[in-house]
């Protein structure tokens, strides 16, 4: 028996053991999973269907390298650049890579996400395809790399997985998205490595369709003087479920958060995000705006966690809602764990209609309604879209959410 082997069957009887999480569960107090039958959802096998390159949410220009996962395979749309991979970057099929690199995946998989929570168990077991993104010491790749992940069989299961190591001084873009696809069950687990001085910018969009099932376990460790801009978009899904939780394990590291949401009908959207400081004079700010339409309700929960010794804290967090029906209903849940002296943590949580006062003045120039209520909506995701270093990510996650709008 191999190592990866063993490892999924440790896994699944890790899952096996671990009962699903309900409403007593800290991280699921406010989303429950009754009437839920998981079992009904079999893994996706291989598709037979063309992949659809074209049917990603965002574009962005020149990519460096693309991967598309339809059910249960990948199809290599761009094949990484051969200038770029002399360099030793890898960009590859998970499955592919725990083969060509060992020493890499067997090192760093399951390092920072474990199988102590049902669905991150449940993942390690079953994940397929999945991708690797490497990038050693000093290198640098200019273009984005881009993963996109889509359930094309009704009713199946889709289990996905990306390990991202960026090694001290290097440097990457990665976007990350899910298309819309079928109705099904999906669940992932995302693990991110920032070496020491690396600088990683990671883009997540989730646009599954309206009637899916989305699970996810992002989980990010930052080394000393790194650096994290992790941008997070959240348009589909029926019932969604994200945890972002980022470590910040050496002194000068850096985690800037920023959050996008657009929920309408009856969808529930919870995200759960943890900032860790295990070291001094480190820095995360995370910022999260959501659009709130009809009868849905969105969920965030945000924790900072400082530990002792990790003097010279220095982190933010904020949750804004803007209701769009009197009937939508926003959660926002902040905390705060200081275990020592000589921090800076605050945080700040609204929620709320459209301004009439804004609205007044937009239609006193003649402009209707719709179109009035509109704008206020874009003017109201604009401070936290400027926080996205990349134009171009920027301006296509600014067309996705207003597309997604009522």
């Amino acid at each position: 028996m191999t190592w990866l082997e063993e490892r999924r069957r440790e896994a699944a009887d890790a899952s096996a053991a671990l009962p699903l999480p309900t409403l007593r569960d800290e991280h699921w107090r406010y989303t429950s999973l009754r009437g839920i039958d998981f079992a009904a959802y079999a893994p996706a096998a291989a598709t037979t269907q063309e992949p659809s390159a074209d049917g990603t949410i965002l574009q962005v220009g020149r990519e460096a390298g693309r991967l598309v996962q339809r059910d249960g395979v990948v199809t290599i749309v761009q094949e990484l650049d051969p200038a770029i991979a002399a360099q030793g970057v890898v960009f590859s099929t998970l499955e592919q890579a725990a083969i060509d690199h060992p020493e890499i995946v067997e090192r760093h998989l399951g390092s920072i996400v474990g199988t102590d929570e049902k669905f991150a168990a449940e993942n390690a077991a079953l994940w397929t395809g999945g991708a690797l993104i490497y990038v050693p010491r000093n290198v640098e790749v200019e273009l984005p790399l881009h993963l996109a992940f889509e359930l094309a069989t009704e009713g199946a299961a889709q289990h996905w997985r990306v390990l991202v190591v960026a090694e001290e001084s290097s440097r990457l873009t990665l976007i990350e998205e899910h298309v819309e696809g079928r109705p099904g069950y999906a669940n992932g687990v995302v693990e991110l490595s920032v070496g020491p001085n690396a600088h990683v910018e990671y883009v997540t969009v989730q646009g599954r369709h309206t009637d899916a099932l989305h699970f996810a376990y992002h989980r990010a460790e930052v080394a000393r003087d790194a650096r994290l801009g992790w941008a997070a978009c959240a348009l589909g899904a029926r019932t969604g479920k994200t945890r972002m939780e980022s470590r910040l394990t050496g002194p000068g590291s850096t985690v800037k958060l920023t959050g996008t949401y657009v929920v309408d009908g009856e969808r529930h959207l919870d995200l759960d995000t943890t900032q860790e400081h295990d070291a001094p004079n480190a820095v995360s700010d995370l910022a999260f705006k959501g659009a709130l339409a009809d009868r849905s309700r969105a969920v965030w929960r945000g924790v900072i966690r400082v530990a002792e010794g990790a003097q010279g804290t220095d982190a933010y967090q904020e949750n804004r809602n803007l209701l769009l029906s009197p009937h939508a209903h926003a959660d926002s849940i902040p905390g705060l764990e200081i275990d020592t002296n000589d921090v800076r943590c605050t945080h700040g949580a609204t929620a709320g209609p459209v301004d009439r006062s804004l609205l007044f003045y937009l239609m006193s120039r003649g402009i209707e309604r719709p179109v009035a209520e509109r704008l206020v909506v874009e003017g109201f995701f604009a401070d936290v879209l400027e926080r996205i270093e990349s134009d171009d990510v920027r301006e296509a996650i600014r067309g996705a959410l207003l597309a997604r709008l009522p």
